[in-house]
């Protein structure tokens, strides 16, 4: 496992229950020597960047670019925004499509089940963490006590010992639960890595992006009913022409880039394990025997992503909700979803995409960070699924052959990012890839592997993959209403614009009108990646005199 990693995961019961993010945004801020705005003018810290170097070495510095010339994204962005209805129904990123439900979705999240609610409470309790090389069977009955000849009074105090390092362990837990802190280990590393990034570039319209008028989250469309092979796009009569294919190996890390050189996703890779293929096997594995074991709805098996059954995990507003509120599920349902959240190996890839995204775009990362510390210190009955991930909710798809729709996850923050992990059997040379359309890329992306993309803004789906082929995937994503309750001081909208003055509601306006835009400058350019991290590797490698 990666140092960094371990040192993150063993790490998770010491930080503290409450924090100052800006002094903790200040003590970063030098580090990688971006401009240091969350967007509202708060403060921000960046502190490493995820790139690598090759081992004899040499660097590389190629990008993967859109390939598209009228890729514009501002145009991407700005596009329809003065439809503010829109947004008005919105479930995270289902309306009218999926039952209510309260399910904010990036790639290919789904109602989380029949008995779901939207009134706030607090997921069940957590199962015990699962060892990796444990069966991956989903919970059912407690295993019957073993007998034990041990003394009852030795017994009875081994047992209070065990409850009190129990209460302590729950105790620290909760306080991981409550700090948003950046993640600072591996800072030499990963700078290394980014001074030899590569970099996909795009041609992408910003200008032309679907966004309601508040910015807060993408508009509505309908989405298509097609899975594609990669032929439709390079065989001898493509349907689609003038697309191009990334062979992106699933392990380096690669930006995609506009022409501006802004990074608005990234080719994430997988943590630097040598067994990692032996920890994404077990987690799909195990995702596959849970996946077995239940029941889906129709709404959760046929949906305007795709036919595979799919459950959301973790925190949710919009579509009617009164107030953010962790998502509800049946009671088999509930059990499953808190056993697999808890295997280390999808806390490993939980806590590695988390990483990846404050290494790429730390002024974003930290805009999350701040609205989700405010969402969760005003109530303390929300739930996070991991304490060192800052994206509010976890969407995994059952399959067993994960194939997504062209759609746009507009329930989600426009200028903001989602982690998709895939995980499965199939051979990703002939399917599975993910399509950006608009960037005009088909990118390889194999089993184990994470990419990081704007979901709200960019139409994505996936190449099919075989018959006797398996695909499943994880996704991370934050509800665009969840930083609209915290941006109006946890509020319904109506309640918030009725307590401006005349004054205030133009100013709000007027900073509706530029959220997007605002937003957009939170990503990080190829420019200020480079020269920050060189800075810090060149720092970190002096000679102690």
């Amino acid at each position: 496992m990666l140092g960094w990693l371990k040192d993150l995961l063993n790490g998770i019961g010491s930080v503290r229950a409450v924090f100052d993010l800006r002094e903790a945004m200040k003590r970063a801020l030098p580090i990688v020597g971006l401009d240091a705005t969350c967007g509202d003018g708060s403060n921000a810290s960046p502190e490493h960047v995820n790139l690598r170097r090759t081992r004899s070495g040499a660097t590389f510095s190629s990008f993967y670019t859109v390939n598209n010339p009228d890729f514009d994204l501002d145009a991407l962005l700005e596009k329809r925004c003065d439809e503010e209805q829109d947004e008005a129904d919105l479930t995270g990123a289902d309306a009218v499509a999926d039952p209510p439900s309260g399910t904010p979705s990036p790639l290919s999240s789904l109602p989380p089940s029949p008995s779901s609610s939207r009134s706030p409470s607090p997921r069940p309790k957590e199962a015990k963490r699962p060892r990796l090389d444990t069966p991956a069977t989903p919970p059912s009955a407690p295993p019957p006590p073993a007998t034990s000849s041990i003394n009852p009074d030795v017994h009875k105090a081994s047992k209070k010992k065990r409850s009190r390092g129990d209460r302590q362990k729950k105790a620290q837990m909760r306080a991981a639960g409550r700090d948003w802190t950046a993640p600072t280990p591996g800072a030499l590393r990963n700078s290394r890595h980014l001074v030899s990034a590569s970099f996909v570039g795009v041609d992408l319209d910003w200008q032309a992006q679907p966004v309601t008028r508040t910015g807060f989250t993408a508009l509505r469309d309908d989405g298509e009913e097609d899975v594609y092979a990669l032929e439709d796009f390079f065989g001898p009569n493509p349907v689609y022409y003038g697309f191009k294919l990334v062979e992106w190996d699933g392990r380096e890390t690669c930006g995609i880039c506009s022409q501006d050189e802004r990074v608005f996703g990234v080719c994430a890779g997988h943590p630097d394990d040598p067994d990692w293929h032996k920890v994404h096997k077990a987690l799909a594995d195990a995702i596959c025997k849970c996946g077995e074991s239940v029941k889906f709805p129709k709404d959760a098996r046929e949906h305007r992503r795709g036919k595979f059954g799919a459950q959301a995990c973790g925190v949710s507003h919009g579509g009617g909700q009164t107030a953010p509120a962790n998502l509800k599920h049946t009671p088999k349902m509930a059990a499953m979803l808190t056993y697999l959240i808890n295997l280390t190996a999808m806390i490993r890839v939980a806590h590695f995409a988390s990483s990846v995204f404050f290494n790429w775009a730390p002024r974003l990362w930290l805009f999350y960070a701040k609205h989700m510390q405010t969402i969760f210190e005003h109530d303390p009955t929300l739930e996070r699924n991991f304490a060192q991930s800052v994206w509010a909710c976890i969407t995994i798809n059952f399959g067993p052959r994960t194939m997504t729709y062209k759609h746009r996850d507009f329930g989600n923050l426009p200028f903001g990012w989602c982690a998709i992990t895939a995980l499965g059997k199939f051979d990703p040379n002939r399917g599975g890839h993910l399509i950006l359309w608009e960037c005009g890329l088909v990118i390889r992306f194999p089993p184990g592997s994470t990419i990081i993309i704007p979901s709200g803004i960019i139409h994505h789906s996936n190449i099919k993959i075989a018959e006797d082929e398996t695909r499943y995937s994880v996704t991370q994503y934050t509800s665009g209403a969840l930083f609209r309750w915290a941006q109006h001081g946890c509020k319904l909208d109506e309640d918030f614009y009725s307590s401006l003055t005349p004054s205030e509601y133009a100013r709000e306006k007027e900073r509706n009108k530029n959220r997007w835009r605002e937003g957009a400058r939170l990503w990080s350019t190829i420019s200020e990646l480079r020269s920050g991290a060189t800075e810090r590797v060149d720092t970190l490698d002096r000679p102690v005199a």
